[in-house]
């Protein structure tokens, strides 16, 4: 049987690393549009990136019942697609 304090610390783990990684992405972003390095190709992807993940979050949560497993769903979602955009604007630094 599961233990509901573990599944909230779990929840609370996944959504500080959420924001830290978002924090990241969010200055690896600003930093290549203040120097130039940034591209309309960029900018457009991630504005659409948010839009779809968002209309996705939103279904996800419409389709379900308010618990912790769908809070921990909902962050695991958001958080692979902030992990790819860390790696992938990382890797356009290297």
């Amino acid at each position: 049987m599961r233990n509901p304090t573990t599944d909230w610390m779990k929840l609370a783990h996944d959504s500080y690393w959420l924001w830290a990684e978002s924090l990241m992405v969010m200055g690896m972003r600003t930093s290549d549009m203040m120097t130039g390095k940034g591209s309309d190709r960029e900018n457009a992807l991630m504005v659409s990136e948010k839009v779809k993940a968002a209309a996705e979050v939103g279904m996800m949560l419409a389709t379900s019942s308010a618990s912790p497993k769908t809070a921990a769903k909902a962050v695991r979602h958001y958080r692979r697609k902030v992990t790819a955009n860390r790696k992938r604007l990382a890797r356009k630094k290297s």
